[in-house]
């Protein structure tokens, strides 16, 4: 029998550790979306908040629930910067009412230094959206922004058509940089390398024929209430905290792509460890020109063995014939007893390949990246390796520029992606 959403709720607290309800009101009888937005630092949320009240109005009611936050002990400029936030949320309330999106504010400005971060803050903002949906009966989606980010107009009706399809339980937004707004020219060309490495990983996984090769930016992140709890909720991880997310659920869940826009911020950050924001910084300090990403070639030893994979359940004789890279790193992953182990607990060749595809999943397929990356391939120039790519996916291409690469890899990322809007439907 199905579960109804009260019934994952309460199973997914007892066994997490989840706050209780920020919040106790009951929310409209026509809530159709909740966004989360974690707030750090953030010296202008106004920008974000601008852009949602320029969104068209979905058929339902919006809340927008900001976690402001911060570690225990924070330096002072950091607590100026939160109350500053406070004041820019308290200022567009009433806007953001008119345009059916009821802003809740959750302050935790003193979180513990051990786990404070990007995850924690998110895991907060998406356990009390789940929270929220549980008391308004429904089992609705939980839409990912950050603070930084703005969107485009047909971005609250593209998430309320999509999930009104029960069976979507995981989306993710289009995404683009607007680096031609960039005044920085460092910035600039920063983020178009960035971005463009991005989209060259996923063609290259895409053409190697990996299933789930899918973007993972924060920002752009859709998950149905019970996907969420079913799946044990976000991590608290300081950063990489939505790569793992997604991919913990990608093998298990039907995925969408969503056909609105969310626009990241270009700047350079020390918030986090790693993403965009500390790539941005890395490559500011190191003065380079381009940057360098995964060697073309990591992509065709993968191709061999991901067209291995649906032979697999019935013989691993293929296994021998595997290129030596990556034969050594199956053993170091102690691969023939993990097959081994796939095998007695699948009943058919689907069973096999769906138990398969989540022990390989964008973690593994990440290490054995890098692991090729390590060992037996450098890596190379970004405009060379995508134009080498390209030439694989699409015959007679001739020599880009670094923009250039990237507006066709835009293009190619957005090939195929379901859930077209009409005029009617806008």
């Amino acid at each position: 029998m199905t579960q109804d959403i009260a019934t994952i709720s309460a199973n997914y607290i007892k066994r997490f550790n989840v706050n209780q309800p920020y919040f106790r009101d009951l929310p409209s009888e026509d809530l159709s979306l909740i966004i989360v937005i974690p707030s750090y630092k953030e010296p202008n949320i106004s920008f974000t908040l601008a852009s949602l009240c320029q969104c068209i109005a979905p058929q339902g009611k919006v809340e927008l629930l900001v976690v402001v936050n911060s570690p225990e002990n924070s330096l002072q400029e950091v607590v100026e910067v939160n109350r500053n936030t406070f004041k820019q949320l308290n200022t567009w309330k009433n806007q953001l009412a008119e345009n059916k999106i009821r802003l809740k504010i959750i302050a935790e400005e003193k979180l513990p230094k051990k786990f404070a971060g990007a995850g924690l803050a998110r895991k907060i903002g998406m356990d009390e959206a789940l929270q929220r949906w549980t008391l308004a009966k429904k089992d609705g989606p939980i839409i990912c922004l950050d603070a930084d980010c703005t969107v485009s107009k047909d971005y609250l009706i593209v998430a309320e058509k999509a999930f009104s399809d029960p069976l979507t339980q995981l989306a993710h937004y289009q995404f683009k940089h607007l680096f031609l707004k960039e005044k920085d020219e460092n910035l600039k060309n920063g983020i178009v390398q960035y971005e463009l490495h991005l989209r060259y990983h996923i063609q290259g996984l895409k053409w190697a024929g990996y299933p789930n090769a899918k973007h993972t930016v924060g920002s752009c992140m859709v998950v149905r209430a019970s996907a969420y709890a079913k799946s044990g909720g976000m991590n608290r991880r300081k950063a990489g905290e939505d790569f793992y997310f997604m991919h913990k659920l990608l093998p298990i869940s039907q995925f969408t792509y969503l056909p609105a826009m969310v626009y990241p911020s270009c700047r350079s950050s020390d918030r986090v460890p790693f993403g965009t924001g500390r790539a941005q910084l890395e490559f500011l300090d190191a003065r380079a020109q381009i940057r360098n990403t995964y060697h073309p070639e990591t992509y065709a030893l993968l191709k061999q063995f991901f067209n291995l994979v649906p032979n697999l359940y019935h013989s691993a004789e293929g296994f021998k014939e595997l290129p030596e890279p990556i034969q050594n790193f199956l053993r170091e992953q102690g691969f023939e007893n993990r097959l081994t182990d796939l095998k007695c607990q699948s009943k058919s060749a689907k069973i096999f390949a769906k138990n398969f595809w989540q022990w390989m999943d964008g973690f593994m397929v990440l290490k054995m990246t890098h692991y090729l990356r390590d060992t037996y391939f450098s890596e190379v120039p970004l405009d060379l390796a995508c134009n080498s790519l390209l030439k694989k996916l699409e015959e007679n291409q001739t020599t880009l520029p670094l923009i250039e690469l990237l507006k066709k890899y835009q293009q190619l990322d957005l090939r195929g992606y379901s859930l077209e809007l009409t005029t009617k439907d806008i």
